[in-house]
C-alpha cells in the first residue's frame, strides 16, 4: 500500500530569513502552518499523513539542504507519495493531489517567469514526489548539489534552480506542466480586494474560482499573510 504524506518544514533560522532578516519569522510560520494544516486538513480528497521538520538551521542554504534530506529519507523510507507544501500555503477547495501526478513535479512559474537558462521559471514551494519517482531525477537531485558552493544563488534560490532542473528533465506533455491552480502565486495578496485579485488572475493565467492551493510568499510581509489565511479560514469554515 502507498502512503501519502503531506510535509512541511518551519524552522528557526539562526541568522535570519530572506527579505525579513531583521525579524523572527519562527513564530510567524508557525503560525501560518497550523492554518495551511487545517484547510488541507478540510479540502484535501485523499488520506494523507502530516509531517512537520523543525530542526534549526544556520541560514537559508543549511535549511534546504536539510528539507532535501528529509525528504529523500522519508522517500526510501517506504512505498510513498510526498507532497511538499510551505507554510504560507493555503487549499481553499476540494483537491486531490496524490496518486494521479506522473513524475516528479512543480507546478507554476515564479516571479520571474524567466530565470537563467529556463524560459519557463517554476516556483519550487509546492512540490510532488511521487512513489514511482525516477531514480534518474533523484540522482541528478543529488548530483547538483555539488554546484551549490560559491554559486551566485546559494544562499537564495539555488533550491529553486535545482528543482527546475529535474522537473524540466522529465519527458512530461507539454499541456500537462503548467497547473497554476494547484500552486497559485499569490505574491501581492493581502486582501480580497477584486483589483488585486484581478491582477493575480492575469499573472497567473488562472481565475480565482478555479484556484485550489494558494502560495502567498510570506517573506514579504508576513502579519498581514496570517491575516488574510485567518479570513479565508472563516469564509471557508475551515
Amino acid at each position: 500500500m502507498v502512503k501519502n504524506y503531506l510535509v512541511c518544514a518551519v524552522r528557526p533560522i539562526i541568522q535570519g530569513w530572506h527579505l525579513e532578516t531583521a525579524q523572527d519569522l519562527y513564530q510567524a510560520y508557525q503560525e501560518m502552518y497550523e492554518l495551511r494544516l487545517a484547510s488541507f486538513q478540510r479540502f484535501c480528497q485523499e488520506p494523507f499523513e502530516a509531517v512537520l521538520w523543525t530542526d534549526p538551521a544556520a541560514n537559508s542554504d543549511e535549511c534546504t539542504w536539510a528539507n532535501w534530506n528529509n525528504i529523500r529519507d522519508l522517500w526510501r523510507s517506504e512505498s510513498c507519495n510526498i507532497f511538499w507544501a510551505g507554510a504560507d500555503t493555503f487549499m481553499k477547495q476540494s483537491t486531490k493531489v496524490f496518486g494521479h501526478l506522473q513524475g516528479y513535479r512543480l507546478f507554476n512559474w515564479t516571479d520571474p517567469r524567466r530565470y537563467r537558462e529556463f524560459t519557463h521559471y517554476f516556483n519550487d514551494d509546492i512540490q510532488y514526489y511521487p512513489h514511482d519517482m525516477s531514480q534518474e531525477i533523484w540522482d541528478l537531485g543529488e548530483m547538483l548539489w555539488q554546484n551549490r558552493q560559491g554559486h551566485p544563488d546559494q544562499h537564495w534560490g539555488f533550491d529553486q534552480l535545482r528543482h527546475n532542473h529535474m522537473f524540466w528533465r522529465q519527458n512530461i506533455p507539454d499541456a500537462d506542466r503548467h497547473h497554476p491552480e494547484l500552486a497559485w502565486q499569490a505574491h501581492r495578496l493581502r486582501s480580497l480586494d477584486p483589483t488585486v485579485l484581478a491582477w493575480h488572475e492575469q499573472w497567473n493565467q488562472c481565475t480565482w474560482d478555479r484556484a485550489h492551493i494558494l502560495h502567498f510568499h510570506a517573506s514579504r510581509g508576513s502579519r498581514e499573510v496570517i491575516q488574510i489565511m485567518k479570513t479565508l479560514s472563516q469564509q471557508l469554515v475551515i
